[in-house]
């Protein structure tokens, strides 16, 4: 598995494979316009535009195939962790992580969890920092993470 930050370039490509993956598994945590907000804030247009304003972006590699993507919003939000599903209960969740933290000295890390996704933010070292969050368009559990 190799792994390099994300340009441009990669929009396409990593879009597609966030957009499958939150198709399959998260797209029961939003109501049909929290959906359509999420997708215009991670996909495309909406991706160029984090790159754009800093947000940071490494992706795993088999062969030259994406499998797996991690973004943060600086200066420590998790803002996406996407691992195709043929390649889920591989590993490649956390070596992602332990790729970003390699690249970033940070102490702490939130993210805003999925329902499906909170067993694995729990096995990389996160603990709920609030109540479950439901506006009406998404459902998400705060999550924080600090260096031990």
């Amino acid at each position: 598995m190799d792994f390099r930050s994300l340009t441009s370039e990669d929009i396409e490509v990593a879009s597609r494979l966030i957009e499958s993956v939150s198709d399959i598994f998260s797209r029961s945590d939003f109501s049909e316009e929290g959906y359509k907000n999420f997708k215009e804030k991670v996909l495309d247009s909406g991706m160029r535009k984090n790159m754009d304003e800093g947000f940071l972006y490494w992706g795993a590699f088999e062969s030259d195939t994406l499998v797996g993507l991690i973004a943060i919003k600086k200066p420590n939000h998790l803002f996406n962790l996407f691992v195709h599903q043929n390649y889920h209960h591989k590993g490649i969740a956390s070596a992602l992580w332990k790729y970003m933290l390699s690249q970033l000295r940070l102490d702490t890390v939130t993210v805003f969890s999925s329902s499906h996704a909170v067993g694995l933010y729990e096995a990389l070292g996160f603990q709920y920092s609030d109540e479950k969050v439901d506006n009406g368009e998404i459902i998400c559990y705060p999550m924080l993470w600090s260096r031990q």
